[in-house]
């Protein structure tokens, strides 16, 4: 199923952090959000997820798991154990060979608060893949990631996306979201400025990549 944001707006305190902003998500397609820091990318995943409320707008969706950016869920229990207890909270089945093309066979019994930045980002892709949920939102899936597994997990991503998910990615690194994504949602200051794929916004800005079309818009 789509994921339809329209019009959603929010305002923590006196600051409007979401202005006005909307997109869709497809099935079977993956969905970049970039944006300059501070441009409001996790505020909207929150508001979207309803983790956070938001002041205006509506949020259209099937079922949707969302993967926070760093986050070390419990922490003294180990990457099998945290694997496992996730499938079962779902009603479904922790798939081993999860724990191999994400390079944490050698960690399964290790805790997760003994885990390196880059492990614990496969840890939370590998949750994310567990649930099955027909849409998944990933904040920065690639932080911390070296090249190998940065391509690891892309085309783990793209593999699950083929399979018929709706992915939505928030991307800091131009570079790789410009080859994970097949569209682009790009915010700036709270407002979504530009929505299409790389094709679409490159004519639109007359800019030859993903980088100029993000200086020449933000």
């Amino acid at each position: 199923m789509n994921l339809t944001v329209e019009h959603l707006s929010a305002r923590r305190g006196a600051r409007q952090v979401l202005s006005d902003v909307s997109f869709t998500a497809h099935p079977a397609h993956v969905l970049g959000v970039i944006g300059p820091n501070g441009a409001g990318k996790t505020t909207l995943f929150e508001c979207v997820a309803g983790v956070l409320p938001f002041d205006s707008g509506k949020v259209d969706h099937d079922l949707l798991f969302y993967v926070p950016d760093a986050i070390r869920p419990w922490p003294d229990q180990t990457v099998r154990w945290t694997l496992e207890l996730t499938a079962r909270m779902f009603d479904t089945r922790f798939d081993d060979a999860l724990l191999e093309e994400l390079d944490l066979v050698k960690l399964q019994h290790a805790t997760v608060k003994s885990l390196s930045k880059g492990e614990a980002k496969r840890l939370d892709v590998a949750i994310g893949l567990t649930v099955p949920r027909s849409v998944l939102l990933l904040d920065e899936p690639f932080d911390g990631l070296d090249l190998r597994q940065t391509r690891q997990v892309m085309e783990i991503l793209r593999r699950a996306a083929s399979n018929g998910k709706t992915l939505v990615l928030s991307i800091h690194q131009l570079s790789d979201a410009a080859r994970a994504c097949d569209r682009f949602l790009l915010l700036d200051h709270g407002n979504s400025v530009a929505e299409g794929t790389l094709d679409e916004l490159t004519t639109k800005t007359h800019s030859p990549a993903l980088e100029e079309v993000f200086l020449a818009l933000t």
